[in-house]
């Protein structure tokens, strides 16, 4: 919160702040631009190293839907063996 004060930036309170982090980490929530800065300073990290670059997204997004593939397959089966 001190680095965003430096700056001037307005952002979300101690504790808001941890529910964002852990959103953040559990992958339920994708940081705004102001919040990628403010992580990669506080992590020294490169937004690649983050995963907030376009290709690490798109990275994500593949497993996610090669995830769902695989429970919809399973779900059909199902359904299937049902049905028989």
């Amino acid at each position: 919160m001190l680095l965003a004060d430096h700056w001037g930036w307005d952002i979300a309170a101690e504790n808001s702040l941890k529910v964002f982090v852990s959103r953040w980490e559990n992958d339920t929530h994708r940081p705004g631009p102001a919040y990628q800065v403010l992580l990669c300073a506080i992590f020294r990290a490169t937004p690649a190293e983050l995963g907030f670059t376009r290709s690490a997204v798109a990275s994500t997004l593949n497993e996610r839907l090669t995830a769902l593939e695989s429970v919809i397959e399973g779900l059909t089966e199902r359904l299937g063996e049902v049905a028989a």
